[in-house]
């Protein structure tokens, strides 16, 4: 889907997914210790991994960025006989999205998907089913990244108060030792 704030990415401890050059997600096997947490923070389940090699690798379309690296669209759009996927620069498929639903209303579903969905993708859709028949998730307007942002930073800052009494205690307990040394040894310093 190549989020516009990607959890895959943000879940990536190690960096082997980045979100590349025209904003496409892109895996680095050289990178990736094969945790899957791309695949579980995922809330369109896009990253998955091949359990069944012996060299496994995380497998998600990257909009053959080879091919747009030579100048050429991604496959599926080129081979695609229906033009019902395209490509191109992400304001003008929005603009062309909401002309179509302008142009033909009732033939789609009133709405964009992805334009706002998990806080935006770069793959936009037009159905005239619910989406949801089409396997797509309901999701809110704020991003699973952000989400996952929000618990993690609260989780390390939560973690300062408890540090800063670990440390006090631990304080506490070596001048305590030190007193009690001192006590035994008839308070000689």
């Amino acid at each position: 889907m190549h989020c516009l704030d990607p959890g895959c990415v943000g879940a990536c401890m190690i960096g082997a997914l980045q979100k590349r050059e025209h904003g496409i997600v892109t895996w680095d096997a050289n990178r990736c210790i094969g945790c899957r947490y791309c695949q579980v923070a995922c809330p369109f389940e896009i990253p998955k991994f091949e359990w069944d090699s012996r060299a496994p690798l995380i497998i998600k379309c990257e909009l053959c960025n080879h091919r747009l690296k030579e100048g050429k669209e991604p496959g599926c759009t080129e081979v695609c006989p229906r033009e019902a996927v395209v490509f191109g620069k992400y304001e003008d498929l929005l603009a062309d999205a909401k002309q179509r639903l302008q142009d033909h209303p009732g033939r789609y579903v009133d709405k964009i998907y992805g334009q706002h969905d998990g806080g935006g993708t770069q793959c936009l859709y037009l159905s005239h089913v619910p989406f949801e028949d089409l396997g797509l998730p309901v999701l809110g307007e704020t991003s699973h990244a952000e989400l996952n942002r929000k618990v993690q930073h609260g989780v390390y800052q939560g973690f300062i108060a408890p540090a800063a009494l670990y440390v006090l205690l631990g304080g506490m307990m070596l001048r305590n030792r030190r007193a009690r040394k001192n006590e035994e040894g008839g308070g000689e310093s």
